[in-house]
């Protein structure tokens, strides 16, 4: 196809290309960018603690306390600012982000797992006494050292008592943060000019190094103290250390931070009123990087605010005084003038560029979860920094935060220093051309893309369809008929494409280290496990695009077509009592229907025989096999295999019954649960009816999944189309399904109507399982399948 006559030079050199690759399996060669920059030397001299901590680390180095068992958290607290200055930290006492997974161990186990020992309970103290002293509100967590996936110990937040959704975990009054705003003053001391000049992160950086220079004289000697000495970012790695990572990608991203570091620190040097060393200033960058949040600013501190508000006083009490204005029309501008600052600041937080960059003590000591929903805010009338949690925490849980909705291995790693197993927000970025087109590549050509799971994100789709399409192709996207980014240009440029993206998968996991071989040395201490860690997620990512590339070189729709006809399918709502069936006579019992209103969802077991089961997967795989399936092109469920099973009329059960009559059966009798449900009351409104058709869906293997989701936002969208009219979702299941084969539906708690992405049930694909939930409550998502295909049928009730 690539070789066509019709195509450009490079599509035929890609096409050639793929070829020779896909044949002989040969790797692309690696090309790394050589890291210059910034070389690190000895790490900042450590910061001094409280007395009483100094003390406590005499008492043990002395032997006194030789006979308690030590656990030392990472660096944590003041206690650590002891143990440095005493000279009893450890190698293995690393940067409390530097692990692979918060999600590795249930949060249900976090107390279980936390030390208790001398030393922490110190460390505990002293936290909270200095950040009761600073106005910080933290009644409801407080510091433990857990395990990691690494066997490591990670600092962390418990929660002491139960925390509501959407509650205050913390509050930290702004007087308590280190903050900085975009076109605000230099600090006392700081060059004006040179400040301006200054990246957010830059200015952070001074203002935490100003601090630490005052050592115990320094309102936040105790925070301080707790700060790692080695962050763990990427910025310190030797060249050797990085190329382990074996992702051009990172180092490139590195090389560019480290360059624009060392710009940067010129600049920094100049504007600070004290000396600056580059390992000082290093070493302040990586805990501001790897720290800080930013958010929307009004333009104006509270003390700002507090000043008009004191000059409207002082107008106010002349102006009656004078006799100028009424006592009545002078409090009434007063409110107004009152009034307006507020929403004045309001508009301008929401509709200007202006930012707020902020380092929050005792914040930063909370970890991450990709599955947690969290917001920092500013409260604007407390003049303060509030964190909550969509969903809350259980007392005993780990109380983790989200440092970024979209938060990626390559940012965690790079900023934070450490990887996450199983991200969601993964992706592998390549220079795909490297991989196709070794010809391109020579000549200095590239095209980068980002390959997530489900293949190149949108931005990558629509640059490899105009690159591999014909000439024919190009013309019409010059005149506008035709758009990349919207949809296929053509079937046989779409099965290009796909193609395209199989082989570079395949030529990048040649050419790099098995991530699964690696995995002994998930445990090794610093930049070896962390590069074994992050090698394996890559290869994650990279297995479950190419599988995924391979199901979409098929027939593709938006929507699932009818099996029979290969057309769309229009629902027909008929009444629920046409359908019923002795068997959903039997099944659904008021148990089921209590369950359903308490919680939203049944799971019903051995719902039907197995021997049933194995006759409706047979007849799967032979549907599969004949290609009667097509590949599902929906954004958040791309890469399953799904169509119709229509059965209402006549011919249509004749139909069905000549092409599958196990599934056509197993159809029926799911279509008899709508009228036990009437029978039963189990919704209240319009009796229930059904739409008679099922749709059967598989999940290729690591090929695709679906995100979280409900299957009717009724009554916000009103469109049948949409789902709208759904009621209840009911899912038969006919897999041969065992433990570890992935493929869960996940059924998710709800807080205040949304999902809580860190609670849910999940209901493995076994045989012989029927799932009935309500379409417009149950938030639920689709997990990929690790061993070979999952097939599920589903029928929607109206």
């Amino acid at each position: 196809q690539a070789a066509a006559d019709s195509r450009g030079a490079p599509a035929q050199r890609i096409g050639a290309s793929m070829a020779a690759q896909w044949s002989r399996g040969t790797p692309a060669s690696p090309r790394w960018p050589s890291p210059a920059g910034l070389t690190t030397g000895a790490t900042p001299a450590p910061l001094h603690a409280p007395a009483q901590l100094r003390s406590l680390a005499d008492e043990i180095r002395r032997g006194d306390a030789a006979a308690r068992p030590m656990s030392l958290p990472r660096p944590s607290a003041s206690v650590v600012g002891a143990l440095v200055s005493t000279g009893l930290v450890v190698s293995r006492c690393r940067s409390r982000r530097q692990r692979s997974s918060v999600k590795a161990w249930p949060r249900a186990r976090a107390a279980a797992l936390a030390r208790t020992s001398k030393v922490q309970r110190a460390a505990q103290a002293a936290w909270r006494t200095w950040a009761s002293d600073k106005g910080i509100d933290a009644e409801k967590v407080d510091l433990m050292t857990f395990k990691d996936a690494a066997g490591g110990e990670l600092r962390g937040m418990v929660a002491v008592e139960d925390i509501e959704g959407d509650e205050e975990l913390l509050v930290v009054p702004s007087s308590a943060v280190f903050q900085t705003t975009t076109g605000g003053p230099a600090p006392s001391g700081f060059d004006q000019g040179s400040w301006s000049r200054l990246d957010w992160w830059a200015q952070l950086a001074l203002l935490l190094l100003r601090e630490a220079r005052l050592a115990e004289q320094s309102a936040f000697a105790t925070w301080i103290s707790s700060l790692p000495r080695n962050v763990g970012s990427l910025l310190t790695w030797t060249e050797a250390e990085l190329a382990a990572l074996e992702y051009p990608a990172l180092l490139e991203r590195v090389a560019r931070q480290r360059e624009e570091l060392e710009e940067v620190f010129e600049r920094a040097s100049a504007c600070a009123p004290f000396v600056v060393s580059k390992e000082d200033f290093l070493w302040a960058v990586q805990v501001v990087r790897s720290r800080s949040f930013s958010g929307p600013y009004e333009g104006r501190g509270a003390g700002d605010r507090l000043l008009q508000v004191a000059l409207i006083a002082i107008l106010l009490t002349g102006g009656i005084a004078s006799g100028l204005v009424s006592v009545e029309d002078g409090l009434g501008g007063a409110f107004a003038a009152l009034v307006a600052i507020p929403l004045t600041d309001f508009f301008v937080g929401s509709s200007s560029k202006l930012k707020r960059h902020v380092l929050c003590p005792v914040v930063d000591y909370l970890n991450h979860d990709s599955a947690t929903v969290s917001d920092i805010a500013y409260e604007y009338f407390a003049d303060a920094f509030a964190v909550r949690v969509v969903g809350g925490f259980k007392k005993g849980e780990q109380v983790f935060i989200n440092y970024g909705e979209k938060r990626s291995n390559d940012d965690l790693l790079q900023y934070y220093g450490f990887v996450e197993v199983d991200c969601p927000n993964d992706v592998y970025d390549m220079d795909i051309l490297a991989n196709l087109d070794a010809e391109a590549a020579a000549s200095g050509e590239a095209l980068r893309v980002k390959l997530t799971r489900t293949g190149p994100d949108d931005e990558g789709l629509a640059a490899l369809r105009t690159l591999l399409a014909t000439d024919r192709e190009r013309s019409q996207l010059d005149d506008g008929s035709l758009d990349a980014s919207v949809g296929p240009l053509t079937e046989e440029n779409e099965a290009l494409v796909w193609k395209a993206v199989t082989t570079a998968c395949e030529v990048e996991l040649q050419r790099t280290s098995a991530g699964a071989a690696n995995q002994l040395s998930f445990t090794e201490v610093g930049p070896a496990g962390l590069a074994a860690r992050f090698r394996a997620e890559k290869e994650k990512v990279l297995l479950a695009c190419r599988a995924h590339a391979e199901s979409r070189r098929g027939t593709a729709s938006a929507a699932p077509l009818s099996l029979t006809t290969l057309s769309a399918v229009l629902p027909e709502f008929r009444p629920a009592s046409e359908h019923r069936h002795p068997w959903a006579d039997a099944l659904l019992s008021q148990t089921h229907v209590d369950e359903l209103q308490r919680s939203g969802y049944a799971v019903i077991p051995e719902a039907f025989d197995l021997e049933l089961a194995a006759r409706c997967l047979k007849e799967c795989e032979e549907l599969d096999a004949a290609a009667r399936t097509t590949v599902t092109t929906n954004r958040c469920n791309r890469g399953s295999r799904s169509t119709w099973l229509e059965f209402g009329a006549e011919t249509e059960r004749s139909l069905l019954q000549s092409a599958a009559p196990a599934l056509g059966e197993l159809s029926q009798m799911l279509a008899g649960l709508p009228d036990r449900a009437n029978g039963l009351g189990l919704l209240e409104g319009p009796p229930l009816a059904v739409h008679a058709a099922t749709m059967l869906a598989v999940y290729p293997e690591r090929a695709a999944e679906y995100a979280v989701h409900k299957d009717s936002y009724a009554p916000a969208e009103t469109d049948p189309a949409t789902g709208a009219s759904r009621r209840l979702t009911v899912l038969a299941y006919f897999n041969e399904w065992k433990d570890g084969a992935g493929g869960e539906l996940k059924i998710y708690e709800a807080d205040k109507g949304k999902p809580d992405l860190r609670r849910f049930q999940a209901v493995s694909p076994m045989a012989g399982t029927v799932v009935v939930f309500d379409s417009r409550r149950v938030w639920h998502s689709v997990a990929p399948s690790l061993r070979g295909p999952r097939w599920a049928l589903t029928l929607w009730v109206h």
